[in-house]
């Protein structure tokens, strides 16, 4: 009996030494040359384990750049770390808040002084209050006041000072506003009152006390629902400032002094704020807008 093999490809006999199957066309000697394909738990074990430590040697510090640049650095090593891995639980995004809170008490406070009237929080008035945010009168401003074109801020940066009607978690504020009319009456103010009490900061690290009733004043109260995004519960975040709406009118005062008052008050949009509900302050919130712009170059 003749000895057959079997065609690889059609299962036909074929007679032995054959090299070609009359059937299928197959080529057995193309068969035989061909190398047994290696599998990938093959290819690490001889060698190939090193692309894959020598990748994260390089990705590595790519990647935990780019998160650093969203986290911040932490108070030490191992928070900075653990920001990295797991997020730092909205702390960037509760800066952001607080920091764009200030931003749009202040440029209400300038719409005030050049318009003689206070601003109206209604429709889409992130658009109509953002030409008079600080960026927008007077550049980007860092840390150490140094001026630049507002297109330069990187926009990691620029939504610390941009006008939004949106906190840092991208929800909107809630807007309360109430009028004080010069006179003594607001002495009688409970709310007034407890707000004076617990203290109102002029600039980021004084603190100061309006001098109400002596002009037209409005106390305007941004809150924040907070990392939850329900309001009235334990994680709120309460911005409350208050801007004169109107100086009163002093005859002893030369023009040249009253113009001075005019273009101070309109270019740093004055304010007496409170930051409530945040372990953190508008200087915590202005550092990271630093380390955000420094970390780029």
């Amino acid at each position: 009996m003749d000895n057959t093999i079997t065609c690889g490809d059609c299962g036909a006999d074929l007679p032995e030494r054959s090299t070609i199957c009359a059937s299928c066309g197959w080529d057995l000697s193309a068969a035989i040359a061909t190398h047994p394909r290696r599998s990938i738990v093959g290819m690490l074990g001889s060698g190939g384990w090193r692309v894959l430590v020598y990748g994260a040697i390089i990705l590595l510090p790519i990647f935990g750049f780019a998160r650093l640049r969203d986290t911040g650095p932490g108070p030490d090593l191992a928070t900075t770390l653990r920001w990295m891995v797991a997020g730092d639980g909205g702390r960037a995004a509760e800066l952001v808040t607080i920091h764009r809170a200030h931003e749009i008490g202040a440029a209400a406070s300038r719409y005030a002084v050049r318009e003689t009237e206070p601003f109206p929080f209604a429709g889409t008035w992130g658009n109509e209050l953002a030409p008079y945010s600080t960026m927008a009168v007077r550049g980007w401003i860092p840390l150490v006041f140094f001026g630049a074109d507002s297109e330069m801020a990187p926009a990691s940066v620029r939504e610390f000072y941009e006008i939004r009607e949106t906190d840092g978690w991208g929800r909107d504020y809630a807007i309360r506003t109430r009028f004080i009319e010069r006179g003594d009456g607001w002495m009688r103010e409970p709310e007034i009152e407890a707000d004076l009490a617990a203290g109102l900061q002029a600039t980021f690290h004084t603190v100061d006390r309006p001098d109400l009733g002596d002009g037209d004043w409005r106390r305007l109260e941004l809150v924040s629902a907070g990392p939850d995004g329900a309001f009235d519960t334990g994680d709120d975040l309460r911005f409350i400032t208050y801007s004169l709406i109107a100086r009163p009118l002093r005859l002893q005062l030369s023009p040249e002094r009253v113009l001075r008052q005019h273009e101070r008050d309109s270019t740093i949009g004055p304010q007496y704020f409170r930051v409530e509900g945040s372990e953190y302050d508008l200087i915590d919130a202005r550092l990271l807008a630093e380390y955000r712009l420094t970390s780029l170059y």
